[in-house]
């Protein structure tokens, strides 16, 4: 069993002696999975501001939810 480990990041060396694993805080691994779905939501928004041909605003696409019974 592990205890609180701290702030550094515990690291796993196989037999060659190089790195080969992380062991993190939960705490640390939950920011570091929050930071990377931010990235990702980030680049998706990128992703679809540079392919769109156009962009309809929220409370345009809120309006045709709620007229089609969707919302």
């Amino acid at each position: 069993m592990i205890s609180r480990m701290g702030t550094a990041p515990k690291f796993v060396v196989g037999t060659s002696g190089r790195r080969e694993a992380v062991l993190l805080d939960m705490n640390q691994y939950r920011r570091m999975l929050q930071k990377l779905e931010d990235l990702e939501d980030a680049l998706a928004l990128d992703r679809a501001e540079r392919t769109s041909k156009k962009l309809v605003p929220y409370e345009a696409v809120r309006r045709r939810l709620k007229r089609a019974g969707k919302l």
